[in-house]
């Protein structure tokens, strides 16, 4: 086995800050990794992701390939908050409103006032949606109103096609013959 794995124990671990983003590298989009000590900001790595780091961060990397496969609203669509602020969102790993809205209290440690800016993407979101009564209401109007012009249309039945016109027949005059 020329790959040595993780084995034993790798204590402290579950206490560092760890990171994986997507970042450019030689003119390609990679995935990348920081890890950092909280509390300390001197040491942190960042650097390219490799298998090794995929394998000692397991559940932080499922996590993030997880959420790299998420669709949703686009942080950048979110219109209701200032630009620092959503960059920094964007900057934090959310890359969908709803990523924000779902987020625990503990994902928002870093950003000022970010439990209630998780209140302000819920309602960004539900002001998206349409309330359920108005749209049966809404049909239920255009329907009556369809079967309205129908009652108007079959009981006023437009004949359709060429008007036949009154043809009379002429006879023709029979030959005379003139006799001298």
């Amino acid at each position: 086995m020329s790959e040595i794995l993780h084995v034993g124990d790798n204590s402290g671990d579950e206490f560092l800050d760890v990171l994986f983003y997507k970042n450019i590298y030689m003119d390609e989009e990679v995935d990348f990794i920081r890890i950092g000590i909280p509390g300390d900001k001197s040491v942190t790595i960042d650097t390219v992701a490799d298998e090794t780091h995929k394998r000692r961060f397991a559940r932080k990397w499922q996590a993030y390939v997880g959420l790299q496969s998420l669709n949703g609203t686009p942080i950048h669509e979110w219109t209701d908050i200032p630009e620092p602020l959503r960059n920094e969102f964007a900057y934090q790993g959310f890359r969908f409103v709803e990523q924000v809205a779902g987020s625990p209290d503990s994902a928002f440690t870093r950003i000022m006032g970010g439990v209630q800016w998780r209140t302000k993407a819920q309602s960004f979101l539900n002001k998206s949606k349409v309330n359920e009564s108005e749209i049966i209401k809404n049909q239920s109007e255009q329907i009556k109103l369809l079967q309205e012009q129908m009652k108007e249309i079959l009981g006023n039945p437009v004949k359709r096609g060429r008007k036949t016109k009154d043809i009379e027949l002429v006879e023709e005059p029979e030959e005379q013959t003139i006799t001298e």
